[in-house]
């Protein structure tokens, strides 16, 4: 019987699979802007004030099980339409950031429009919404 016992609990353990929530962080500077996971994706909304003094945004993801360099990518769309994108190649766990004289094009035209996040790596190559963000005056 003990036999019986250790051997289900030896299957058990080898069939186990990761059971986590991938969550991250989009900051203004070191400022938390919003903070997400898979399942609060939608619901998220970052608010920008067009007069904010910032140098970057800084968009941190988490896997536990995952810390290779990768291809990462953020895309901003606004009705569908993909109206900027940026990327780097550099490791997972560092942060991606992006400087604000990138997003100048969405300071001057997208005021007041819900811009949605999209992000692509190595573990979405699809790519899935982290967030939202608006820009107002």
């Amino acid at each position: 019987m003990k036999k019986l016992i250790f051997i289900f609990i030896a299957i058990q353990s080898f069939s186990m699979r990761a059971d986590t929530i991938t969550n991250w962080q989009l900051y203004k500077d070191n400022k938390i802007l919003l903070k997400s996971n898979e399942f609060e994706k939608k619901s998220k909304i970052g608010i920008i004030y067009f007069n904010d003094n910032f140098k970057s945004l800084n968009f941190n993801i988490f896997y536990d099980f995952f810390g290779d360099k990768t291809f990462k990518k953020i895309e901003f769309i606004v009705e569908n339409k993909i109206i900027q994108s940026v990327s780097v190649y550099d490791d997972v766990r560092l942060s991606f950031k992006i400087k604000k004289e990138k997003l100048n094009l969405l300071f001057g035209k997208y005021r007041n429009a819900e811009i949605i996040l999209k992000y692509y790596d190595k573990i979405n190559p699809k790519g899935i919404i982290i967030g939202r963000l608006k820009i107002k005056s």
